[in-house]
């Protein structure tokens, strides 16, 4: 054995004497003492216990017409020898999954650039390129998306209760930021092989680093997240006003600003590989036109609801529920921005304005509940016990009925 081995070898025998001096109790508090780490843990754990719940009770009841009872219908529900593995994989295999499953085994579409059909262009590469890297391991793909990105999602909630907490909130409104979030009506997602958990975790860590004046973490995050989304590139002139807010005046520029122009690498890295493969840099850009998404005027989207403010859903699009979380990520925008956080004010607001300028209602939900900001705010109101009761009782019924909805494959859940 060389020297080298044998310097590594003691030192991994040592810690190991370290850790056996300690009673059980205190290597867990060492692993997972940390009031972060608690909050995200007891937030994951409950919430993520409820999703799970739902979608395996979906899965395990059964409805039928009782034939001697013409409109009336039987129902069915054994917990006896539950598929769960079964159960899951047949459920997530929907809409924008299979999208994702179509990249992570066969990459992208390499042809000339139309928009005519749908293609895979619309969807960014990160979260697809990790999920066929795991799932090259474990040798299948459904349940290790679901499995990563719950992983991503555990992570996501740490560093969001680390960077309530860095941007000045007590601990109670850093776990209520984290409970908020997590029982969105549609937190589902971020327990499907989706890019929501994913883009979650970066952007938190780019604000995160940011704000402890880890600028190259910051950007290379910030890179990560344009790589997720489209909207990962907004970190930019976000973080460029966290690092006017640190260090005014701003003159002589110091280098670790540079380490900003990270962000948007990704971004132009997807950019390139378009370019190469269908001639057409944008063709992530253009291939939504097949769904129906152009560019408009942002707050036509929530005008045209308020025309007909009683059309509660309608097939692939919640109304009401889409309304509401556009409306809200605005107006916490606008609060943030009273209340001279103007990063967090910027990211927000320039999130909301993007998602709204596509014209559609639909999907306003899934784009709403990544701006992570907003459950800030929503947090210092619930400081108020009757404001938190509402937004705990409200969340909690629409997030296990549209669950259960999206288990069973109803369209108004699944966008």
């Amino acid at each position: 054995m060389g020297t080298e081995e044998t310097a590594a070898s003691t030192w991994r025998e040592g810690i190991s004497r370290q850790f056996a001096r300690l009673p059980l109790s205190a290597v867990f508090l060492r692993v997972f003492g940390g009031r972060s780490t608690r909050a995200a843990l007891y937030t994951f754990l409950l919430t993520r216990s409820i999703v799970f719940c739902i979608f395996i009770l979906t899965g395990q009841l059964k409805v039928m017409p009782d034939p001697l009872n013409p409109g009336v219908w039987n129902s069915e529900l054994s917990l006896h020898r539950v598929p769960v593995a079964r159960i899951l994989s047949e459920e997530v295999q929907t809409a924008d999954v299979n999208w994702y499953t179509t990249i992570a085994r066969f990459g992208y579409e390499k042809q000339t650039f139309e928009d005519a059909t749908h293609h895979t262009w619309a969807f960014f590469p990160l979260y697809p390129l990790l999920w066929r890297t795991v799932s090259s391991v474990t040798g299948e793909l459904p349940l290790t998306g679901m499995l990563l990105s719950n992983f991503f999602f555990f992570l996501a909630l740490l560093l969001l209760h680390k960077a309530a907490l860095a941007f000045g909130l007590d601990r109670a409104s850093a776990d209520r930021t984290l409970f908020y979030l997590a029982i969105f009506p549609v937190s589902y997602f971020f327990s499907l092989p989706l890019t929501e958990s994913l883009f979650l975790l970066l952007t938190t860590a780019s604000f995160y680093f940011g704000k402890r004046e880890r600028w190259w973490l910051a950007g290379l995050f910030g890179a990560l997240a344009s790589a997720t989304r489209l909207t990962g590139v907004l970190l930019l002139p976000a973080l460029a006003v966290l690092y006017w807010q640190t260090y005014r005046p701003l003159w002589p520029l110091r280098k670790s600003f540079f380490a900003l122009l990270l962000i948007p690498t990704g971004l132009l890295s997807f950019m390139l590989y378009l370019k190469v493969i269908t001639g057409n840099a944008l063709a992530f850009k253009g291939a939504l036109l097949a769904w129906g998404r152009t560019t408009g005027f942002p707050f036509s989207t929530l005008l045209q609801y308020l025309r007909h403010p009683l059309e509660i859903v309608a097939p692939w699009n919640p109304h009401f529920l889409n309304f509401w979380a556009g409306t809200i990520t605005v107006i916490c925008g606008l609060v943030l921005l009273r209340r001279k956080s103007y990063a967090l004010a910027c990211y927000s607001l320039l999130a909301a304005f993007v998602a709204l300028s596509s014209v559609l209602l639909q999907s306003q939900a899934r784009y709403a509940m990544v701006v992570f900001p907003t459950f800030m705010v929503l947090a210092t109101w619930g400081q108020n016990q009757n404001v938190d009761t509402l937004i705990r009782t409200v969340s909690l019924v629409l997030l296990s009925l549209m669950t259960a909805l999206f288990a069973a494959h109803f369209s108004i859940a699944l966008s």
